[in-house]
């Protein structure tokens, strides 16, 4: 959590640390209709919340969350991942690819 008496030049060491990945794959129809869908899980965590302002977006009970969206100029669906550490980030990447190539 950010300290509201936070300068700027202090904000890099006071924000939580995140971990971000990105891919992009190219779209096939069945993935498209797995994108639809509603997911109460994902990977090894319960799905929290779904966000569809841009894709498919779920936000796991640990807070950690994936977002696959297609592509607007390419036939590609790409897939951002955040997690709070480098481990869970892997878990949460592995999970990703497994969503979309059994797809």
């Amino acid at each position: 959590m950010l300290n509201r008496s936070s300068s700027p030049s202090t904000l890099p060491q006071d924000s939580p640390r995140a971990t971000l990945f990105a891919n992009q794959v190219e779209v096939q129809q069945r993935l498209v209709e797995k994108l639809k869908r509603d997911w109460d899980k994902f990977g090894s965590e319960k799905v929290a919340k779904i966000d569809r302002t841009d894709g498919l977006k779920m936000i796991r009970e640990d807070g950690s969350w994936v977002l696959m969206r297609l592509s607007g100029t390419e036939p590609v669906v790409r897939v951002y991942c955040e997690a709070d550490s480098p481990e869970k980030l892997a878990r949460l990447v592995e999970s990703a690819k497994s969503f979309v190539f059994s797809a």
